[in-house]
């Protein structure tokens, strides 16, 4: 009977009532909706101990299945509301298919997945005279917070500031109230948006914003001097850039964001490498310093120079998190090189993400040497020395700021800066673990590396749930590097921070991202060596931003 659930096929298909097409090693209807698809022989460790295939069926784990695929399926029938796009046997036509492959289709409850609910009764009720001013405080007031958590805008002066860097751009204003339009239409009138979360007001204020962005690019690329207005106008970018990047992120898409990051990317080495006609400032087009680290050091402008400083810090945050998932992009001559100014606490992660800049430069250091690894092993010339020796002063520094980390005394410190030093210490095993990857490979069975999983593990588990908004990346790498003992653990962590309505932001999908890991090496013993978070995004189709 179509539709009646297989006896013989995947438990994934089983617990959703599915008829399942039994392809090995996954079958077709997990692939299309990248739902973890728990094979045909062995049930997952998540069903052991269960004493029947009702409390099985009834568990947090078979309901979080259940409402992922039914929330996209939602998602599809709002999109295409023709008979023939339906779905009669749990798979979508080829065209549907098509269309779930190329465009990201993790959009899911928002309430309960990437937002809480709660925060629909903190929301301007009452419609403002004017529809910019009412978008306009959902972002100082909602948006602006859940982003940035560590970057205080309490005090007039601060939102002042913002207020003032906002509407001084009209291009990243409309870019911003896009993201506020986004959370605001999704969470008030989710029949209004698509499956991705974009309604007609966000992309008709989307366009505003690239109109304003081109013209702003062209203007950019006529610069020939001086180099202080090259800055201006780079920065006017970047702002508008970032905040187009951000929509991406809170509209749930994979891969877009990659375009936005990419172009901030170019603009930023663009700046770095830029020397002013000696016509135009000869004391510039003589100066060793590059023009961005020159700007990041202005202080006579101090609103200019600490917008430009928020939004170079956001990039390198970006960048750095998207290199350690997806490995480096090809190299470019003139790459901005931010670790310098990482090291000398230039660029303050902490003060915008929670992770201190320390750390985050080590993680930069480590992607540095996967890079350097893979290039020696194309031209099979690699030295083993080296990279030990490399990979030895790198694990030093780590231990030694996890060590100091741990030992600090709580006392006569802030909630913010406590808060700050359990975020650096998540990001500082995870980056441990990075390292053994790069060097080592990926046998979860090794004994460094499970010695890292578990305490990592017990920190993530004793961490407060207001934060787990900001682990997405290391709750990843950690995760799919564990054990098949501490895979419910994991997921227990994710049931237990939506049971107490605090925000996941994509933290959600990182668990996705390990399922598959999980997955992958299970079905394919041959994998253990080598499966990690990036063999299983490639292996789901997704390009998860892990901020």
């Amino acid at each position: 009977m179509s539709g009646s659930r297989s006896r013989i096929g995947c438990y994934t298909c089983r617990i959703r009532k599915k008829k399942c097409d039994e392809q090995h090693p996954c079958c077709r209807n997990c692939q299309i909706r990248k739902l973890p698809c728990y094979s045909y022989d062995a049930p997952p460790d998540w069903m052991h101990g269960k004493r029947s295939w009702k409390e099985i069926t009834e568990s947090g784990e078979a309901q979080w299945i259940r409402s992922i695929a039914e929330a996209q399926y939602k998602a599809r029938r709002r999109n295409s509301p023709n008979s023939s796009d339906k779905e009669a046997d749990g798979a979508p036509n080829s065209k549907q298919a098509i269309k779930l492959a190329t465009r990201g289709t993790w959009s899911s409850a928002q309430e309960s997945l990437w937002w809480d609910g709660g925060f629909c009764t903190s929301l301007p009720v009452c419609r403002a005279s004017h529809e910019d001013a009412r978008l306009l405080m959902i972002f100082l007031d909602v948006i602006h917070p859940i982003q940035f958590g560590f970057y205080q805008v309490c005090t007039a002066m601060d939102r002042n500031w913002l207020i003032n860097s906002l509407c001084s751009n009209k291009a990243r204003f409309h870019a911003a109230l896009t993201v506020s339009a986004c959370f605001d239409t999704g969470l008030r009138e989710p029949h209004k948006v698509d499956g991705i979360g974009l309604s007609l007001e966000v992309r008709e204020r989307q366009a505003v914003a690239l109109r304003g962005l081109q013209t702003s690019i062209r203007q950019f690329e006529a610069q020939g001097c001086p180099t202080k207005d090259l800055v201006r106008k780079g920065m006017q970018i970047l702002e508008v850039v970032h905040q187009l990047l951000s929509l991406e992120i809170f509209s749930m898409m994979e891969g877009a964001w990659e375009i936005h990051h990419r172009a901030a990317r170019t603009l930023l080495s663009a700046i770095h490498a830029y020397r002013a006609p000696e016509s135009c400032d000869r004391e510039e087009a003589h100066s060793h310093s590059s023009p961005l680290e020159t700007a990041l050091k202005e202080f006579s402008s101090p609103d200019i120079q600490r917008t430009l400083e928020f939004h170079v810090t956001c990039f390198v945050w970006v960048d750095i998190i998207a290199n350690a998932t997806f490995g480096s992009p090809a190299r470019t001559p003139r790459h901005f090189d931010y670790i310098p100014l990482l090291r000398v606490n230039g660029l303050k992660t902490q003060d915008v993400m929670g992770c201190d800049a320390g750390v985050m430069a080590t993680i930069a250091e480590i992607t540095r040497l996967a890079d350097w690894k893979a290039f020696q092993l194309q031209s099979k010339s690699l030295n083993t020395r080296e990279l030990a020796g490399r990979a030895k002063y790198l694990h030093a520094g780590l231990v030694h700021q996890m060590r100091e980390l741990e030992q600090r005394s709580t006392l006569g410190i802030t909630k913010r800066e406590e808060d700050s030093r359990l975020v650096t210490l998540q990001f500082a095993y995870a980056a441990q673990l990075y390292l053994h990857v790069v060097v080592s490979g990926t046998n979860t069975a090794a004994p460094e590396l499970v010695l890292c999983v578990s305490r990592s593990l017990q920190l993530l588990e004793a961490l407060p749930s207001r934060l787990v908004i900001r682990v997405c990346w290391p709750f990843t790498i950690v995760g799919c590097m564990a054990g098949k003992s501490l895979h419910n653990r994991f997921r227990a962590f994710i049931a237990r921070t939506v049971e107490q309505k605090q925000l996941l932001g994509m933290t959600w999908k990182g668990l996705i991202a390990m399922e598959e890991c999980w997955r992958l090496r299970h079905a394919q013993s041959d994998l253990e060596g080598d499966c990690e978070w990036k063999r299983a995004m490639e292996s789901l189709g997704m390009r998860i931003l892990l901020v």
